[in-house]
C-alpha cells in the first residue's frame, strides 16, 4: 500500500509548499481537492492550458509524487434536473483534466440526504454508469469513484449503488471514517466494499466526531488497515485531514507528518 494526502488539509500551502512539504513528511502521492483558493481544480490556474496542465504534471513527477486523485464536488443524487445536469457536467471536465494529468481516479459523491434513499440510489447509480461510460471513452484509465459519505456512507449502501451502475469504470472510495461512525462494523465495510475498493481516506476523531491526530481517537483505523493488507488491497491510504472545512484544526505541519509516522508503522505490520 501506498501513503497519500489530500490538499483539503493544506487550503493556505502554495504548489512549491505541497510538493515540498509532502515529499519531506514521507508521503507517495497527492489527492487534489483544490490548490490555495480554487477548490474547483478545473478553474485552477495550474491547469488553465495545456501547457501549464503538463507543466503541473512534470512537477509532480521531478518531486517524486505521484497525483493518486481528483476530489470533484459532483453530487449525483439532485432531484431538479438542471442541477443534475450541471453535477454531469462538472465530472466530465474533471474526468477530462484527469486524462490530461494521467490520473487514475475521480472522486464523486452520491448525496441524497433530503430523499427517499431508493429515488437517491436511482440517481446515483445512473450517474455512474454516465460518468463511467464518459471515462471510457476518453481512452485512459480513468475510474469514477463513490465515496463512503452522505446519504451513501455505509460500505453496504455505496457497494449496492456501485453493484447497481454494473460499470467497469465504476467504483468506490471507501473513506473509513465515516461508515465506523454510522456503526457499520470495519469487518462489515470491508466485505461489502472489497470488489470496489480502488481508494481510501482516513481520519481519526473523538466520540462526537471532532478530528483528532492519528490513534488519539476511537476509529478503528488500525483494524481496518490490517484488513485492508490481508486482502491485498495494493493501493493509497490518504490521510483527508479537513483543515478547508474547519480551520480550527491542527496545522498541516503538525498533523501530516504524525499521520505519516504512524500510518507508516501500521502499513508495516
Amino acid at each position: 500500500m501506498k501513503l497519500g494526502v489530500t490538499t483539503l488539509g493544506c487550503p493556505n500551502w502554495t504548489m512549491d509548499e505541497i510538493l515540498t512539504n509532502v515529499k519531506a513528511y514521507g508521503y507517495d502521492g497527492v489527492e487534489l481537492r483544490g490548490i490555495g483558493p480554487d477548490l474547483d481544480l478545473t478553474k485552477s490556474p495550474h491547469f488553465a492550458t495545456d501547457a501549464e496542465t503538463a507543466r503541473t504534471r512534470r512537477r509532480f513527477a521531478d518531486a517524486g509524487l505521484e497525483i493518486s486523485a481528483l476530489d470533484s464536488s459532483v453530487v449525483l443524487a439532485q432531484a431538479e434536473s438542471a442541477q443534475r445536469d450541471a453535477a454531469l457536467q462538472h465530472g466530465r471536465e474533471t474526468i477530462d483534466l484527469a486524462a490530461r494529468l494521467g490520473v487514475p481516479y475521480v472522486r464523486v459523491f452520491g448525496g441524497g440526504d433530503a430523499m427517499r434513499h431508493d429515488d437517491a440510489e436511482d440517481l446515483v447509480a445512473a450517474g455512474l454508469a454516465e460518468l463511467g461510460e464518459y471515462a471510457l471513452g476518453t481512452g485512459a484509465d480513468i475510474s469514477v469513484l463513490l465515496e463512503t459519505h452522505d446519504a451513501f456512507s455505509t460500505g453496504a449502501q455505496v457497494a449496492a449503488a456501485v453493484a447497481r451502475a454494473a460499470h467497469p469504470r465504476a467504483a468506490a472510495l471507501w473513506d473509513l471514517h465515516h461508515p465506523a461512525r454510522h456503526g457499520e462494523a470495519p469487518a462489515e465495510s470491508y466485505h461489502a466494499l472489497a470488489p470496489y475498493t480502488r481508494s481510501t481516506h482516513v481520519k481519526d476523531s473523538i466520540a462526537g466526531g471532532t478530528y483528532c491526530l492519528c490513534g488519539d481517537g476511537d476509529i478503528p483505523l488500525r483494524e481496518m488497515i490490517a484488513l485492508l493488507r490481508a486482502g491485498g488491497y495494493d493501493g493509497y491510504v490518504t490521510l483527508e485531514w479537513e483543515k478547508r472545512w474547519i480551520p480550527e484544526l491542527l496545522e498541516p505541519e503538525v498533523a501530516f507528518p504524525q499521520y505519516a509516522k504512524v500510518l507508516r508503522e501500521w502499513l508495516g505490520e
